[in-house]
C-alpha cells in the first residue's frame, strides 16, 4: 500500500510539473503565398463559411457514412438509451440489488445520439 502511495503521488507530481511547461507552438492553417500562388498547409482547417461546417469535422470514418445511415442510427441509438436510461433506475437511489451495469452502460447512447443527429445534418446538408 506504501509503495502505490508513492507511485501515485510521483505521478501526480509530473503530471502537475508539466501543466507548467510550455507547449509547442500551435500552427493555424494559413496560405502560404509562394511565387505568387497560394498554396495550402497540409493541415486541414475547420473554418468554414455558409450553413454547415464540411465533412471533414467528422473525421475519417463518420465523414465517409451518408446521412441516411447516420439519421436512423441516431434515432435507434435515442431509443436504446432512453430505454436503458429508464430501467436502469439511475435517477433514483441505486444499490447493489437494483444496479445493472448493461443498463449502466447502455445509458451513455443518449448523448451519443444527439452527436450522431448533428453528423447526420452535416452530412445531409453537404450532399445537397
Amino acid at each position: 500500500m506504501k509503495t502505490f502511495c508513492i507511485l501515485l503521488a510521483l505521478v501526480a507530481l509530473f503530471n502537475f510539473s508539466n501543466a507548467f511547461m510550455p507547449k509547442a507552438p500551435v500552427h493555424t492553417a494559413r496560405p502560404v503565398v509562394a511565387r505568387g500562388r497560394t498554396m495550402k498547409m497540409m493541415e486541414e482547417s475547420t473554418y468554414w463559411e455558409g450553413k454547415a461546417p464540411p465533412s471533414v469535422v467528422l473525421g475519417p470514418f463518420l465523414s465517409k457514412i451518408p446521412s441516411g445511415v447516420l439519421g436512423p442510427a441516431s434515432l435507434v441509438a435515442l431509443i436504446v438509451g432512453s430505454y436503458c436510461t429508464h430501467e436502469s433506475n439511475i435517477f433514483n437511489t441505486l444499490t447493489v440489488d437494483t444496479i445493472y451495469p448493461a443498463y449502466v452502460l447502455g445509458s451513455f447512447l443518449t448523448p451519443i445520439s444527439w452527436g450522431l443527429h448533428v453528423a447526420a445534418w452535416i452530412q445531409k446538408m453537404n450532399k445537397a
